[in-house]
């Protein structure tokens, strides 16, 4: 289904958010497109990070698909996505 998209291979907890937090601001605050943000650079670790940020508002069931490369229980992905939301001030969104 989204075999076009980058799968990412970290967790939330796994990156930084001062690494994230430029391209949430991008995401949310610039209002570009997550095509956009990947087409904006060709640096693989900047390119996931554009997908992790991507997966911040999705369903459970396409992040738990799209993160099925990290290998961490289900819960704790979801866990780690809310505490990602929350540090982000992303959480009233």
């Amino acid at each position: 289904m989204h075999d076009h998209i980058l799968h990412p291979t970290h967790c939330f907890c796994q990156v930084s958010d001062a690494d994230l937090r430029p391209w949430v601001e991008k995401r949310y605050i610039e209002c570009c497109s997550t095509l956009e943000l990947m087409n904006s650079t060709d640096d693989p670790y900047e390119q996931e990070l554009i997908s992790i940020v991507a997966l911040l508002d999705v369903d459970d069931d396409t992040l738990l698909e799209m993160m099925g490369d990290v290998h961490l229980p289900h819960h704790h992905i979801l866990h780690c996505r809310e505490n990602a939301r929350r540090i982000l001030g992303l959480l009233d969104r």
